[in-house]
């Protein structure tokens, strides 16, 4: 299932919101299997573009795919298929887990209630107890248990780990992300908490100001930012290439990003006095730095 190996693809995606873009020409690919991250800063669009791929909201312009199914004309399919948990999702509070439960396996034709018992009893909830008795954090496990009694073949978690404790975002990524990735299963995660996500993600997409800057697999995009450092002589003029980010300089040391690292960078700076080496960068950082040459670029 998935059209080219992706789990969701988008041509030109455009969300407007009166004369405010949303979405502006977003292409994505995010392939199925994977556990996919979308980074962003608050309004970048990433909601935005959740709502647009279970056609809870219609984008102005451009296509988007979901499991081979367009989001236009076969959103009923697509829901079949799709789990979903929101921030803070509103449950009927005065039902019991078990009552909650029930009402949603009778929503689908397939349906496990094994994998969600598991979940839920192993951070000591109970299929008796009331939503209302729960806290917030074990609000959000119940429904991200539920998301998954269906068996989708995608999982799209819209900041629905914010507010977990850690006992419970651990039973979450244990349980939940990794049975879904071991089979098959494409998990697609928006959020702000970056040093967690990069821990389980695979792929990554940074959306800013409604645009994808960057797409890519974890890895591939690890090996190519990196942070370079080059001591030099007080006298010493150093460049950086046209394209670095964030280029600060001290009297005998000068620090920048690239987007595009080769060794050759390094031996560019292999004069008499200079010694460069590359420097590794955590997902947040490499999301900081390319965040803030944009918004630059556009005078924000």
């Amino acid at each position: 299932m998935g059209e080219n190996g992706y789990a969701i693809t988008t041509e030109n995606l455009t969300m407007r919101f009166g004369r405010k873009r949303a979405l502006d020409g977003v292409n994505a690919r995010i392939p199925r299997g994977s556990i996919y991250g979308l980074l962003g800063p608050n309004g970048a669009g990433k909601t935005t573009f959740v709502r647009v791929l279970l056609n809870l909201i219609t984008p102005t312009k451009g296509t988007a795919v979901v499991l081979g199914y367009d989001v236009r004309k076969q959103p009923v399919e697509i829901r079949k298929r799709v789990g979903h948990v929101a921030a803070l999702q509103p449950l009927w509070e005065w039902m019991t887990v078990r009552e909650f439960a029930g009402l949603m396996e009778g929503c689908y034709p397939r349906w496990d209630n094994e994998p969600v018992r598991k979940i839920i009893s192993g951070v000591g909830i109970e299929w008796k107890d009331k939503l209302q008795t729960l806290s917030r954090g074990q609000r959000a496990l119940v429904a991200l248990a539920v998301a998954i009694g269906h068996q989708p073949d995608l999982l799209l978690l819209d900041e629905a780990l914010t507010g977990l404790d850690p006992i419970a975002r651990r039973e979450v990524l244990r349980n939940i992300i990794d049975a879904m990735h071991e089979e098959g299963r494409t998990v697609f995660i928006t959020g702000q908490d970056i040093p967690d996500m990069e821990r389980i993600i695979d792929h990554v997409g940074f959306l800013v100001g409604g645009h994808m800057m960057v797409e890519s697999p974890l890895d591939d995009l690890k090996a190519r930012v990196k942070r370079i450092r080059v001591d030099h002589p007080p006298e010493a003029a150093v460049e950086a290439p046209a394209s670095a980010l964030n280029v600060v300089r001290h009297p005998r040391e000068t620090q920048f990003t690239v987007q595009d690292y080769t060794p050759a960078l390094l031996q560019s700076y292999s004069a008499v006095g200079m010694r460069a080496e590359a420097m590794d960068l955590t997902l947040e950082d490499m999301f900081i730095d390319l965040a803030q040459s944009k918004l630059k670029a556009e005078g924000k």
